[in-house]
């Protein structure tokens, strides 16, 4: 029975891990992935080969990817229109992929084994190596290429306004601390000994946290009491099924009637207050459009849209498809755009925002130069040309927005991007998500949860408006406001607080992103430095 006592244990790591994120059992444990990783490392650490550790590795990477990601085989099934056999095969591969710095530590653990094996002994033994192992676990992490970015400081975000410091140094130095904290947790088992630094750390880390939101928030409720401008949107929940949607995107007249007519019925029902916008979700209306690149104005608008703009005397930002060109062969390679399309309250095409992520498997493939041959065999699958433009949108009360399309929201680093080349700065995101691909699973809830770090980082709002759910007003600390669930049918009138209009401007990880990280770090480094020639000096001139 001992030789199975690790797997017990790693099967416990796995779902206490699982359990910072939105799962099954609808708690979160925001301490769960650090004690889950913590028991992952301990059996690595220890274990008696390298074929071990991997054994290890991907029986807890197998285990977290059936308790928080089995929905991926479906997913893969509807949107890369995969056999259930191979969609399966391909989610089980995730166990390969997902934490990828233990493959780092593993093939580590390796070269120090078979090198200099007196290394092992000492690799949490100091503040310099705890400290070296978070830092570098921390970057890889983040800088690692996922599709569904997870890392260990995203629980955090269930802390709301009191994650200041995410608007100076980012999510990533949350999961720093979190691996701070792990790194210290091992060196405790190990030599019974914690560095008291890296506690005051930690410590005053969280204390500037709370300190610092308690005092912002006060700030920013006085400020609000100046601000004039008040914003009503309304973000339409269709909840239009995949299969309905798919089919109506054919051309089925049946299909293609349901969806407007219930788009059209839920834009036009009556408002308490006169509506600044109303929102439809990512590739709402099926049919392309073929907007004017000479002059955008000039482009054909269709009925549903002028007539909404009309009655409602507001503008509308939609999710569907731009037409890019014509290819001569009749291939549909890259000739359309997944696009947010703006209509003004005249029912003229204003302005178009166009995806530059685009999703592998269901949008493109990652083969570079080999995807255009492969559409030819592959015709099922969607082959989408990529935006290059990063527009600023406004409405004609003066509300300004940036949009992004589905997991585009999930990327800091192209949300940093398309904010420091704008020549304004907007009040707010818009997101548009159809995540009806992915039926009633947990991949809705996480896609949330993961998008609620940028209005963190950036001190701004977030309008997420999906087709089936969940659509959500996220205010400028992260914190959901107001919320319609999954398959719920309606629609989200949200009047946007005063205290997310109150005009802020770049935060530090807007301009320099992990170099503010960086430079935190270097300065602890330092310290540590210092520390060790002090206590160095200190010794020798006491013998």
């Amino acid at each position: 029975m001992e030789k199975f006592k690790p797997y017990a244990f790693l099967f416990l790591a796995a779902l206490l891990y699982g359990q910072g994120f939105p799962n099954h059992l609808g708690f979160i444990f925001p301490l769960g992935p650090i004690a889950g990783s913590a028991i992952l490392f301990w059996y690595i650490l220890n274990a008696q080969s390298t074929k071990c550790r991997l054994g290890y590795y991907l029986f807890y990477n197998s285990i977290l990817n059936i308790h928080s990601f089995s929905w991926i085989t479906g997913t893969l099934q509807e949107f890369g229109a995969l056999p259930w056999t191979a969609a399966a095969a391909m989610n089980s591969l995730y166990a390969f992929v997902f934490n990828p710095h233990i493959w780092i530590f593993i093939f580590i653990l390796k070269l120090i084994e078979s090198r200099k094996p007196e290394w092992k002994a000492i690799l949490f033994s100091s503040n310099l190596n705890t400290l070296t192992i978070a830092t570098a676990f921390t970057l890889i992490e983040y800088y690692t290429p996922q599709q569904f970015p997870v890392m260990l400081g995203q629980p955090w975000i269930i802390f709301g306004g009191h994650i200041y410091l995410a608007r100076i140094f980012g999510l990533v130095s949350f999961s720093f601390v979190s691996y701070l904290a792990l790194a210290e947790i091992l060196r405790f088992k190990i030599y019974k000994t914690f560095s008291k630094t890296h506690f005051i750390s930690i410590c005053l880390f969280i204390a500037l946290n709370i300190g610092l939101g308690i005092r912002e928030q006060s700030h920013l409720k006085a400020k609000a009491k100046l601000q004039k401008n008040s914003f009503h949107v309304r973000m339409v929940q269709a909840n239009i099924s995949n299969f309905l949607k798919t089919e109506s995107e054919k051309g089925g007249f049946h299909s293609v009637s349901t969806v407007l007519d219930q788009y059209e019925k839920l834009s036009l029902a009556d408002s308490d207050e006169k509506l600044d916008l109303i929102i439809w979700p990512e590739t709402a209306y099926p049919y392309p459009l073929y907007s004017d690149k000479d002059n955008i104005l000039a482009t054909q608008v269709p009925t549903i849209f002028t007539t909404i703009a009309y009655q409602m005397n507001a503008p509308i930002l939609f999710g569907g498809y731009d037409h890019f060109k014509d290819n001569p062969d009749g291939s549909y390679f890259k000739t359309e755009h997944n696009a947010a399309l703006f209509v003004n309250t005249l029912g003229q095409l204003e302005e178009t925002y166009h995806k530059h992520i685009l999703i592998p498997f269901g949008e493109t493939l990652p083969f570079g130069p080999l995807n255009e041959p492969l559409s030819k065999v592959l015709t099922e699958m969607a082959f989408f040309k990529e935006g290059e433009k990063k527009p600023i949108f406004e409405t004609e009360n003066g509300l300004k927005f940036l949009t992004t399309i589905c997991y585009e929201k999930l990327r800091p680093e192209f949300l940093r991007d398309y904010l420091n080349q704008a020549k304004q700065h907007p009040d707010i995101m818009i997101n548009l998500t159809n995540d009806s691909w992915y039926g009633n699973t947990l991949e809705p809830e996480l896609h949330l949860f993961l998008a609620r770090w940028r209005s963190a980082e950036l001190n701004m709002a977030t309008l997420r408006s999906t087709n089936t759910g969940v659509s959500v007003y996220i205010d400028r600390y992260g914190n959901e406001r107001e919320r319609l669930d999954y398959g719920v049918t309606g629609n989200l009138d949200v009047k946007l607080r005063k205290e997310d209009m109150v005009t802020s401007g770049a935060t530090l990880f807007q301009k320099y992103g992990v170099l503010c990280l960086v430079g935190l770090i270097g300065l602890l480094f330092l310290f540590q430095r210092i520390l060790l020639k002090y206590n160095h000096a200190k010794n020798t001139s006491h013998p």
